[in-house]
């Protein structure tokens, strides 16, 4: 080969990856464009074109899943996720966020327990990870597990409002009603403007105690429905600005 196609050639290879690079960095900048204007098909669009350059990337895929997630296409988040987890085994929000979106959006509860058990092989000093353990558990009615889960969490946050409160609602389906005021009286404490915590208490001193039982407070306005609420809530949302590592 002549020296100058030689020369041509080394400036065209050296080329390639910053054109690979600018075209990465085109449908990162659309994703986040259509994100912002709410144009959720259009930025899974783009963040798919960038993840045809760059499969690898895990910021990306966790992106793709809360996306799916936000649109409401639950399986697919879920394999998202998957495919996160496979890049980075050791990545305990991805178990977490996946989980909640088994048991909150699909009703795969005993998958999403599972995947919060990986979870907190990761981090086991988790008391967010704990409490959404307790709320698939709780959900499974497996009451007396999910109150083991709901006090892990909060021996490692006191100040856990959500996991005082769910407590105590498990502790007065298992008819432990005073145990579960106190539980109310303590959610209500950490944070006084939440209407269903001085709900609930209204509630339990309208009844007396002797007469109060899991059928009269869901009457009165907790029932199940609450902790479908604090699933869906739980779901981490996601930002578009998050920044990818090294950025």
């Amino acid at each position: 080969m002549k020296p100058i196609a030689s020369l041509l050639l080394a400036i065209m290879m050296l080329a390639i990856p910053a054109a690979m690079s600018q075209d990465a960095e085109h449908w990162i900048s659309q994703t986040k464009s259509d994100y912002y204007n709410g144009s959720y098909s259009l930025a899974l669009d783009d963040i798919d074109q960038y993840l045809k350059i760059n499969q690898t990337d895990a910021w990306a895929w966790s992106f793709r899943a809360n996306l799916l997630k936000k649109m409401e296409r639950y399986r697919e988040a879920v394999e998202s996720f998957d495919m996160l987890i496979a890049l980075d085994s050791s990545h305990a929000e991805a178990y977490n966020d996946r989980a909640l979106i088994l048991a909150g959006g699909l009703n795969r509860d005993d998958e999403a327990l599972a995947s919060l058990e990986a979870a907190l092989q990761i981090e086991p000093f988790n008391a967010n990870i704990w409490y959404n353990k307790g709320m698939v558990l709780e959900k499974m009615e497996r009451n007396n597990e999910s109150l083991e889960a709901y006090r892990r969490a909060i021996d490692l946050d006191e100040d856990l409002d959500r996991a005082w409160f769910r407590q105590g609602y498990v502790l007065m389906r298992l008819g432990r009603n005073s145990d579960a005021l106190k539980c109310f009286q303590k959610a209500a404490q950490l944070d006084p403007g939440n209407s269903l915590y001085q709900q609930s208490l209204q509630d339990m001193g309208a009844l007396t105690m002797n007469d109060l039982d899991a059928d009269g407070l869901a009457a009165n306005g907790l029932d199940m429905d609450d902790l479908a609420v604090d699933l869906q809530e739980n779901m981490l949302d996601f930002s578009a600005s998050s920044a990818r590592p090294g950025r």
